[in-house]
């Protein structure tokens, strides 16, 4: 492959290198944000922010990519900026070669290969729309239960008009500690109205959120009661799971 551009992203003790000749920005941009979402998710971060190798910060766009080359991704509460060494070797390397209908990604470790995986760009752009329209669906609820958690709190200056909430699950959470339950505990959780899924080793009653499923609900049931961590990474593993559902986290699974 014949390469005029390329972009090297930076996180912990990984480098995921893009590297493409002639194609229309509107596909880097779907693969690079493809290849956040996938960084997102594996390491349960909420918010990525940018340096370039002077520890400057680059706004999230193509052309500043483009012009930094190397650059390292952070979040909100870490920096994982460090002097490139030219002769540094990362242990882990995914390399991304961009093409205008397929996505090729040859992952190593130590500079040994370890797998080749092939996209259809079409699966790139269909993944990312189906995460764009979870986002939303997602903040669009968050707007709604603060709306009503806004609505009680004025609601209990008034007693006479006070409104008798109907989702005890977001206030229970917020006022308990997360608790460490065994899988025996998590399958007694396993119904519409009392649904409980693992994730990751992180336990979260999706009971609210079985009806607000993109994908539906049978779909979503199909894990309550167990630990669904393979099933959902079957399906959706660009999927930042904990953005999404930390709200309704209950506790974490013993092993």
């Amino acid at each position: 492959m014949n390469i005029n551009n390329q972009i090297n992203f930076y996180f912990a003790n990984r480098q995921y290198t893009l590297i493409w000749q002639d194609l229309d920005p509107k596909i880097i941009n779907e693969v690079i944000f493809f290849v956040f979402n996938e960084i997102s998710s594996k390491n349960k971060l909420n918010n990525l922010t940018f340096t370039d190798t002077n520890t400057q910060p680059i706004q999230n766009s193509l052309p500043h990519f483009i012009q930094s080359q190397h650059i390292f991704i952070n979040t909100l509460n870490s920096n994982n900026t460090s002097l490139i060494n030219k002769e540094q070797e990362w242990e882990f390397q995914n390399l991304y070669q961009i093409h205008q209908n397929q996505l090729i990604i040859q992952k190593y470790k130590k500079l040994q290969k370890m797998e080749t995986v092939n996209y259809q760009m079409q699966t790139i752009f269909n993944l990312n729309q189906q995460y764009r329209e979870t986002s939303q669906n997602i903040k669009d609820n968050t707007n709604m239960i603060n709306q009503k958690q806004s609505i009680e709190r004025s609601a209990s200056t008034y007693p006479i008009t006070k409104i008798q909430s109907t989702n005890n699950q977001i206030i229970h959470k917020r006022l308990a500690e997360l608790k460490s339950y065994t899988i025996e505990e998590v399958q007694l959780h396993n119904t519409y109205k009392d649904a409980w899924i693992v994730l990751q080793d992180n336990i979260y009653d999706i009971s609210y959120y079985i009806d607000k499923h993109p994908g539906g609900r049978e779909q979503i049931l199909r894990g309550v009661g167990r630990d669904a961590t393979f099933l959902f990474l079957q399906h959706h593993p660009w999927i930042n799971f904990h953005y999404i559902l930390e709200k309704f986290q209950v506790g974490y699974l013993i092993k």
